[in-house]
């Protein structure tokens, strides 16, 4: 008798088996990686990474569709894979994922990063969604002086 291992599904496997369910379940829609376009009024736009790198993308993937329940039809639902998120998060002045960022017709409303508490989720929605747009954060590459670095 001998015993058959196989690998089980990647993290990228896994984060592709998410995006699934928040589109067929979840009415999200997929960002195309060669024109990201947003629907007229709200987005709520997911970015996401391999989860290799940071596991909160597979929870965030669970938590916000149920965080954007109570506002129901009203805010348009988007999700951009590992291969589309990091020109979108250069866009927006986002750091990591995972990250949702709001939009209004397409522009730049705010942003929530990371993994938080329900209730920092609902404080954080009502403000986005009702209070004036924040401004966008700004990306400011840094370079080292060096080719070896200033910790060398």
């Amino acid at each position: 008798m001998s015993l058959t291992l196989t690998a089980g599904p990647s993290s990228l496997d896994r984060l592709e088996t998410a995006i699934g369910r928040l589109v067929q379940k979840h009415a999200f829609t997929r960002v195309d990686r060669e024109r990201p376009e947003f629907p007229a009024g709200l987005t709520a736009l997911l970015l996401t990474e391999d989860p290799q790198r940071n596991p909160e993308v597979l929870d965030a993937c669970v938590i916000l569709p149920e965080a954007l329940k109570p506002l129901g039809d009203s805010v348009a639902r988007a999700v951009a894979g590992p291969e589309t998120a990091p020109a979108l998060m250069q866009r927006y002045g986002v750091a990591r994922a995972p990250a949702v960022v709001f939009l209004r017709d397409g522009d730049y409303l705010g942003v929530l990063a990371g993994i938080r508490d329900w209730s920092e989720y609902q404080t954080e929605l009502s403000r986005l969604l009702n209070g004036p747009a924040q401004p966008k954060p700004i990306g400011i590459p840094v370079r080292s002086g060096t080719a070896q670095g200033a910790c060398a």
